[in-house]
Protein backbone atom coordinates (compact mmCIF):
# COMPACT_ATOMS: atom_id res chain seq x y z
CA UNK A 1 0.00 0.00 0.00
CA UNK A 2 1.52 3.72 -0.83
CA UNK A 3 1.93 6.05 1.52
CA UNK A 4 0.21 9.12 1.03
CA UNK A 5 3.38 12.11 1.72
CA UNK A 6 2.24 14.86 4.16
CA UNK A 7 0.50 18.08 2.40
CA UNK A 8 3.57 20.82 3.28
CA UNK A 9 1.38 23.74 5.20
CA UNK A 10 5.40 25.99 5.97
CA UNK A 11 7.98 26.70 3.59
CA UNK A 12 10.86 24.35 4.06
CA UNK A 13 13.28 27.17 4.09
CA UNK A 14 11.84 30.20 5.64
CA UNK A 15 9.10 28.54 7.29
CA UNK A 16 6.55 30.77 5.90
CA UNK A 17 2.84 29.97 5.47
CA UNK A 18 1.98 28.23 2.23
CA UNK A 19 -1.30 29.66 0.81
CA UNK A 20 -3.02 29.33 -2.37
CA UNK A 21 -5.77 31.89 -2.10
CA UNK A 22 -7.27 34.18 -0.27
CA UNK A 23 -7.90 37.97 0.10
CA UNK A 24 -4.23 38.74 0.82
CA UNK A 25 -2.90 36.87 -1.54
CA UNK A 26 -1.11 33.46 -1.82
CA UNK A 27 2.11 31.86 -1.12
CA UNK A 28 3.11 28.34 -3.21
CA UNK A 29 6.09 26.61 -3.38
CA UNK A 30 8.18 27.50 -6.75
CA UNK A 31 8.19 25.26 -10.13
CA UNK A 32 11.27 22.44 -9.20
CA UNK A 33 13.32 23.65 -12.01
CA UNK A 34 14.33 26.48 -9.58
CA UNK A 35 15.62 24.02 -7.49
CA UNK A 36 19.26 23.29 -8.70
CA UNK A 37 20.20 26.68 -9.25
CA UNK A 38 19.35 27.69 -6.20
CA UNK A 39 21.02 24.94 -3.76
CA UNK A 40 24.13 25.17 -6.37
CA UNK A 41 25.02 28.19 -5.66
CA UNK A 42 23.06 29.42 -2.08
CA UNK A 43 24.93 26.53 -0.17
CA UNK A 44 21.22 25.56 0.79
CA UNK A 45 19.80 22.19 0.02
CA UNK A 46 16.25 22.20 0.55
CA UNK A 47 14.13 20.57 -2.08
CA UNK A 48 11.37 23.67 -2.51
CA UNK A 49 11.14 26.89 -1.72
CA UNK A 50 7.91 29.05 -1.85
CA UNK A 51 7.28 32.56 -3.45
CA UNK A 52 8.17 34.47 -0.72
CA UNK A 53 11.79 33.52 -0.16
CA UNK A 54 12.72 31.91 -3.70
CA UNK A 55 12.62 35.29 -5.69
CA UNK A 56 15.87 36.44 -4.10
CA UNK A 57 17.78 33.36 -3.56
CA UNK A 58 17.16 32.40 -7.66
CA UNK A 59 18.30 35.83 -8.68
CA UNK A 60 21.84 35.67 -6.67
CA UNK A 61 22.01 32.57 -7.58
CA UNK A 62 21.51 33.41 -11.18
CA UNK A 63 24.11 36.17 -10.87
CA UNK A 64 26.69 33.60 -9.94
CA UNK A 65 26.17 31.37 -12.17
CA UNK A 66 26.96 33.70 -14.82
CA UNK A 67 29.85 35.00 -13.60
CA UNK A 68 31.07 31.76 -13.12
CA UNK A 69 30.44 30.78 -16.29
CA UNK A 70 32.12 33.36 -18.14
CA UNK A 71 35.43 32.88 -15.98
CA UNK A 72 34.91 28.95 -16.71
CA UNK A 73 35.23 30.07 -20.73
CA UNK A 74 37.58 32.84 -20.15
CA UNK A 75 39.95 29.93 -18.61
CA UNK A 76 39.17 27.31 -21.03
CA UNK A 77 39.68 29.51 -24.14
CA UNK A 78 43.16 30.80 -22.30
CA UNK A 79 45.09 27.61 -21.85
CA UNK A 80 43.03 25.31 -24.28
CA UNK A 81 46.36 25.48 -26.59
CA UNK A 82 48.02 22.97 -23.46
CA UNK A 83 46.44 19.92 -25.41
CA UNK A 84 49.32 18.39 -28.16
CA UNK A 85 47.78 17.95 -31.16
CA UNK A 86 49.94 16.24 -33.69
CA UNK A 87 50.05 14.44 -36.99
CA UNK A 88 52.47 11.53 -35.97
CA UNK A 89 50.53 8.33 -35.82
CA UNK A 90 52.58 6.99 -32.49
CA UNK A 91 54.93 9.90 -30.77
CA UNK A 92 57.93 8.21 -29.50
CA UNK A 93 58.22 7.78 -25.73
CA UNK A 94 54.43 8.08 -25.43
CA UNK A 95 52.80 5.60 -23.91
CA UNK A 96 48.63 5.59 -23.81
CA UNK A 97 45.46 4.09 -24.31
CA UNK A 98 43.19 5.17 -27.61
CA UNK A 99 40.03 6.77 -26.29
CA UNK A 100 38.32 7.66 -29.84
CA UNK A 101 38.51 9.44 -32.91
CA UNK A 102 37.98 13.65 -32.94
CA UNK A 103 36.44 15.65 -35.67
CA UNK A 104 36.03 19.73 -36.27
CA UNK A 105 34.86 21.74 -39.15
CA UNK A 106 34.42 24.83 -39.94
CA UNK A 107 32.43 26.49 -42.51
CA UNK A 108 33.29 30.20 -43.52
CA UNK A 109 32.16 32.53 -47.03
CA UNK A 110 35.04 33.30 -48.87
CA UNK A 111 32.80 35.72 -51.25
CA UNK A 112 33.47 36.40 -55.18
CA UNK A 113 36.02 39.42 -54.31
CA UNK A 114 37.67 37.47 -51.79
CA UNK A 115 38.40 34.88 -54.70
CA UNK A 116 39.31 37.36 -57.10
CA UNK A 117 41.48 39.35 -55.39
CA UNK A 118 42.93 36.08 -53.98
CA UNK A 119 43.65 34.83 -57.75
CA UNK A 120 44.82 38.26 -58.20
CA UNK A 121 47.65 38.37 -55.55
CA UNK A 122 48.66 34.68 -56.26
CA UNK A 123 49.48 35.60 -60.16
CA UNK A 124 52.12 38.14 -58.77
CA UNK A 125 53.77 35.97 -56.34
CA UNK A 126 51.75 37.10 -53.33
CA UNK A 127 49.98 35.56 -50.73
CA UNK A 128 45.96 36.95 -49.76
CA UNK A 129 46.07 38.18 -46.27
CA UNK A 130 41.96 38.05 -46.21
CA UNK A 131 41.95 34.61 -47.89
CA UNK A 132 44.54 33.12 -45.84
CA UNK A 133 42.88 34.65 -42.54
CA UNK A 134 39.97 33.22 -42.76
CA UNK A 135 41.48 29.57 -43.47
CA UNK A 136 43.57 30.67 -40.64
CA UNK A 137 40.35 31.30 -38.20
CA UNK A 138 38.84 27.69 -39.81
CA UNK A 139 41.70 26.05 -38.50
CA UNK A 140 42.07 27.26 -35.14
CA UNK A 141 38.27 26.77 -34.56
CA UNK A 142 38.62 22.84 -35.36
CA UNK A 143 41.57 22.55 -33.48
CA UNK A 144 39.63 23.93 -30.65
CA UNK A 145 37.10 21.73 -31.20
CA UNK A 146 39.56 18.48 -31.43
CA UNK A 147 41.00 20.01 -28.00
CA UNK A 148 37.90 20.10 -26.30
CA UNK A 149 36.26 16.56 -27.51
CA UNK A 150 39.68 15.21 -25.98
CA UNK A 151 39.35 16.87 -22.79
CA UNK A 152 35.38 15.40 -22.43
CA UNK A 153 36.72 12.27 -23.34
CA UNK A 154 39.41 12.48 -20.44
CA UNK A 155 41.95 12.52 -22.68
CA UNK A 156 45.27 14.55 -22.59
CA UNK A 157 46.31 14.85 -26.36
CA UNK A 158 45.31 14.06 -30.07
CA UNK A 159 47.39 12.33 -32.52
CA UNK A 160 47.16 11.64 -36.67
CA UNK A 161 45.61 14.67 -37.00
CA UNK A 162 45.03 14.93 -40.45
CA UNK A 163 43.28 18.58 -42.25
CA UNK A 164 41.63 18.67 -45.32
CA UNK A 165 40.09 21.98 -47.15
CA UNK A 166 37.13 22.26 -49.47
CA UNK A 167 34.47 24.61 -51.08
CA UNK A 168 31.10 23.87 -50.79
CA UNK A 169 28.05 25.55 -51.43
CA UNK A 170 28.68 26.36 -55.62
CA UNK A 171 29.05 29.44 -56.31
CA UNK A 172 28.19 30.52 -52.90
CA UNK A 173 32.03 30.66 -52.35
CA UNK A 174 31.72 28.60 -48.63
CA UNK A 175 34.89 27.30 -47.71
CA UNK A 176 35.14 24.41 -45.41
CA UNK A 177 37.85 23.29 -42.96
CA UNK A 178 38.00 19.44 -41.63
CA UNK A 179 40.31 18.14 -38.81
CA UNK A 180 39.90 14.75 -37.49
CA UNK A 181 42.42 13.04 -35.12
CA UNK A 182 42.58 10.22 -32.39
CA UNK A 183 42.13 11.62 -28.56
CA UNK A 184 44.51 10.10 -26.26
CA UNK A 185 45.13 9.42 -22.40
CA UNK A 186 49.30 9.86 -22.08
CA UNK A 187 49.91 7.38 -19.20
CA UNK A 188 53.95 9.12 -18.59
CA UNK A 189 52.59 12.87 -18.62
CA UNK A 190 55.94 13.86 -18.17
CA UNK A 191 56.71 13.61 -21.75
CA UNK A 192 55.13 16.95 -21.93
CA UNK A 193 56.62 18.95 -19.12
CA UNK A 194 55.53 20.33 -16.22
CA UNK A 195 54.20 23.36 -17.32
CA UNK A 196 51.57 21.63 -19.55
CA UNK A 197 50.77 18.97 -17.08
CA UNK A 198 49.87 21.70 -14.82
CA UNK A 199 47.88 23.68 -17.64
CA UNK A 200 45.86 20.41 -18.63
CA UNK A 201 45.03 19.41 -14.59
CA UNK A 202 43.18 23.04 -14.84
CA UNK A 203 42.03 22.81 -18.18
CA UNK A 204 40.24 19.24 -17.45
CA UNK A 205 38.45 20.38 -13.95
CA UNK A 206 37.30 23.76 -15.72
CA UNK A 207 35.53 21.84 -18.76
CA UNK A 208 34.56 19.24 -16.18
CA UNK A 209 32.80 22.12 -14.40
CA UNK A 210 31.35 23.74 -17.24
CA UNK A 211 29.51 20.98 -18.35
CA UNK A 212 28.21 20.74 -14.70
CA UNK A 213 26.97 24.12 -15.31
CA UNK A 214 25.12 23.19 -18.39
CA UNK A 215 23.58 20.78 -16.78
CA UNK A 216 21.78 23.30 -14.78
CA UNK A 217 18.34 24.63 -16.07
CA UNK A 218 18.77 28.72 -15.83
CA UNK A 219 15.59 29.75 -17.52
CA UNK A 220 15.06 33.40 -19.34
CA UNK A 221 12.64 33.69 -16.56
CA UNK A 222 13.05 36.91 -14.45
CA UNK A 223 10.85 35.52 -11.67
CA UNK A 224 10.35 32.24 -10.05
CA UNK A 225 7.13 30.92 -11.02
CA UNK A 226 5.02 28.12 -9.24
CA UNK A 227 4.32 24.70 -9.58
CA UNK A 228 1.84 23.55 -11.49
CA UNK A 229 -0.93 22.47 -10.12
Amino acid sequence: MEQTLPTLTDCPHCNSKLKTGGLIGTNKLVSKKFIPIINEFSGLHHEQYCEKCAQKLYETSKGKFFIERNALDKTIESIIDCVPVISLQSPHKWEYDVLDMVTGQSTTGTGVFSEFKSSFTDFFGMQSGAYNSKISNGENLCLTQLRLKCIQLGGNAVIGADIDYAEVGGDKGMLMVCMTGTAVKIHNTEVLGQERIQSLEKLTKAVERRQYLRSIDVTNNAYVTVEAS
